[in-house]
């Protein structure tokens, strides 16, 4: 095995989002080589309907954490299905890709955070083929920084950042509000998957920005040997007017479009799935969000909407837009969520945007539409969850 170490190094200005080299918070990247049997699974959890929870590992000689990237990279590497530990123990399974596969080495890249009392903890980021290309945490922030990236922030082997096109920061009016077009560059840093260019909207008037999630609004960055060169040209070249036109046409149709009790409900089951899993930071967010859509089945004298058929909750108008659904997941992502609830709440919007709303043009003219849905008051908010 081999291992090498990547010690993050932003600037200020690029900073402002991504912890900084000499902040304790900072990751530290540990890249290495590795096989199949070097891996060693410290500890099996398993759940009362049979699902195996493998997460404490032990690689390189260090006990480590393994993240969802590492298992979903994990299985694509060797061409395995999740569910093969509900039936073989984990050193059988590596044992027989061992004896099967003679390619059975994987780069490996580990994420090691500070834990006070200089003591460090390792997540085990994602593996891949030793031939497959992979930028560094150093090399792309570099390049971020070079082309006047912002918002920059490192999420679970990504380092995200936002960007203007090559055509400049074009104002656009939508309705009452104005606009910017941008676009998002998400980099894997542990080499898993492509580096990908996401069409994004910035709402002068509250900063919330929307990040389109969705095919629709999404570009694969092709890489060669030379990823630093390929991500460069994108940065230095993209611009997608038929794309951003494509949002502004949306945007504006949601401004005249009822939103369904079939849309409401939609990114309502977001909103709870994120707040049980503790990735919203602050309390409140669901109650103002059915305080906005109406109290739905007061509404339709119903006591469980879940009992309408999905053709009838598709017909059956909310007292808000669906600019107001966009705006409020919006916020939310921005405003108030953790990294992967406020990536959950964008994917929602961006494919929201890219379908045909359910009641589309059903609503007439456009009012003056709320900057801000939840007051910026310290009242309720809750701590972040690391």
């Amino acid at each position: 095995m081999s291992t090498e170490i990547a010690q993050p190094s932003l600037s200020t200005a690029t900073a402002t989002a991504t912890a900084t080299a000499t902040k304790p918070s900072s990751p530290r990247f540990n890249y290495g080589h590795a096989t199949v049997a070097d891996l060693r699974v410290r500890k099996v959890e398993r759940a009362e309907n049979g699902r195996v929870k493998l997460r404490h590992l032990e690689i390189d000689g260090r006990l480590v954490t393994a993240s969802r990237r590492f298992w979903r990279s994990f299985f694509t590497r060797f061409g395995i299905a999740e569910n093969v530990f509900r039936y073989f123990t984990p050193d059988e399974v590596f044992a027989r890709i061992s004896q099967q596969d003679s390619d059975d080495a994987f780069r490996f890249c580990i994420a090691e955070h500070a834990s006070g009392k200089q003591q460090t903890e390792g997540t085990l980021l994602a593996v891949t083929n030793v031939k497959r290309p992979v930028i560094r945490f150093n090399e792309i922030a570099e390049l971020v920084e070079q082309f006047g990236g912002t918002d920059v922030r490192y999420h679970e082997g990504l380092l995200i950042s936002t960007h203007q096109p090559r055509g400049g920061s074009r104002s656009l009016q939508i309705g009452g509000d104005q606009f910017h077009d941008r676009f998002c560059l998400e980099t894997p840093v542990d080499g898993f998957g492509h580096p990908r260019l996401f069409l994004s909207m910035l709402r002068l008037v509250c900063q919330n920005g929307m990040i389109g999630y969705a095919k629709a609004f999404r570009s694969d960055i092709p890489v060669g040997k030379k990823m630093d060169y390929c991500i460069a040209r994108a940065l230095e070249s993209f611009d997608n007017g038929d794309g951003y036109a494509a949002i502004r046409q949306r945007f504006e149709s949601s401004q005249t479009s009822w939103a369904s009790v079939h849309e409401c409900l939609q990114l309502g089951v977001v909103l709870d799935r994120a707040q049980r899993e503790r990735q919203l930071t602050r309390d409140g967010l669901i109650g103002r969000f059915r305080s906005m859509a109406g109290n739905l089945s007061e509404l339709y004298g119903l006591a469980n909407l879940e009992a309408l058929s999905d053709k009838r909750r598709r017909i059956l108008p909310s007292k808000a837009r669906v600019y107001d659904l966009i705006n409020f997941a919006s916020e939310v992502a921005t405003h108030h969520a953790l990294p992967e609830g406020a990536r959950r709440l964008q994917a929602h919007v961006g494919t929201l945007i890219s379908d045909e709303y359910d009641l589309e043009g059903t609503a007439e003219g456009a009012p003056d539409f709320d900057a801000f849905f939840v007051d910026e008051s310290g009242s309720g908010i809750r701590q972040s969850v690391n």
